[in-house]
């Protein structure tokens, strides 16, 4: 992903996937729909495995944060 996201962004991805997770654990999704919110899930932890990647140096420590 090349277009950098804001924390309102990744704090509303992150709302949305355990939302997903919730919906896949409750075991009431059709095979076909429960594919798709898995598939759904998957792109959600790319995208924000990719931001935390993007906000930290090779150290692990946050390139943004201020303490």
């Amino acid at each position: 992903m090349t277009n950098t996201l804001s924390l309102l962004d990744v704090s509303q991805m992150r709302v949305k996937l355990k939302t997903l997770e919730k919906q896949i654990e409750s075991g009431e999704l059709s095979l076909f729909d429960r594919c798709e919110v898995e598939d759904e899930i998957l792109e959600l932890k790319e995208q924000l495995g990719e931001f935390e990647r993007s906000v930290k140096d090779e150290s692990g420590e946050c390139l943004h944060c201020s303490g």
